[in-house]
């Protein structure tokens, strides 16, 4: 059977100038940088180019920055990782949140005593980044967030500015150090009717202390999460960290 490719010269070959041209850009990097310093300048220039050239056809660089961010890990991670915040903010008690952009996503963090307590990933359509160390597993942002068994603690918001759900899970593959985050905010992706009058009768029963439990199972068997983190902070810390429609509007056009 002839390979998709030998059933598409046209393709083939613009495929392999492609790759004749990345090489030939790589080795003129590595003939400037060798001239203008040593190897590790090399290193670095080359580096620079791979993650350019991927980023046009993967999410392979977008999905390594993540993998490079973890809990208790030293803030100035963030930074290395992704250069300066795009986005700074003073949040619930009057915790720093700071947002960096990549791509095909943006990540909030959260830090206490120069180490990330907390931080939240909200992914574009179109990426599927790795979540198999979150309590929803690796179909965490593809399924119901019914398919995670247990809560420790929910919270919504319904206003102009922002409607959200956001909840916290024990489990995960590292659940004895930090909590699992799931959450779904209708600035990345418009919010059902019947969802809103959920997360309506939910923010209601909270304010009058009732129980919300059957609301909230209702919700999570049709809500499908749009954005994930982890986190050592009390959930109601991380509200101010998830974006309103216009702060999203406004880091999007950057």
């Amino acid at each position: 059977m002839n390979s998709i490719a030998n059933n598409n010269p046209q393709k083939n070959s613009i495929k392999v100038t492609m790759k004749n041209n990345f090489a030939k850009l790589i080795a003129l990097v590595s003939i400037m940088a060798i001239a203008l310093g040593g190897l590790n300048d090399t290193i670095d220039a080359l580096e620079k180019v791979r993650n350019i050239i991927l980023s046009q056809f993967t999410d392979i660089p977008s999905q390594e920055r993540i993998n490079k961010i973890y809990i208790r890990s030293s803030s100035d991670l963030l930074e290395d990782v992704y250069g300066p915040p795009i986005y700074i903010k003073k949040g619930f008690d009057n915790k720093i949140i700071k947002y960096y952009k990549d791509n095909n996503h943006i990540i909030s963090s959260i830090s206490v005593d120069g180490a990330i307590a907390a931080y939240l990933i909200f992914p574009e359509d179109d990426f599927n980044p790795n979540t198999e160390e979150h309590a929803g597993g690796k179909d965490l942002l593809n399924t119901v967030l019914s398919n995670q068994d247990s809560v420790n603690h929910i919270r919504v918001n319904t206003s102009r500015t922002n409607t959200y759900y956001i909840e916290e899970n024990q489990f995960g593959e590292f659940g004895n150090l930090y909590n699992s985050i799931s959450g779904y905010s209708g600035f990345i992706s418009e919010t059902s009717m019947e969802n809103k009058q959920l997360i309506d009768e939910i923010s209601d029963a909270e304010m009058f202390g009732n129980n919300t439990s059957q609301l909230t199972n209702k919700l999570r068997s049709s809500l499908v999460p749009n954005f994930f983190g982890y986190s050592t902070l009390n959930i109601e810390l991380l509200e101010s960290a998830i974006l309103s429609n216009t702060e999203y509007k406004l880091l999007n056009n950057l």
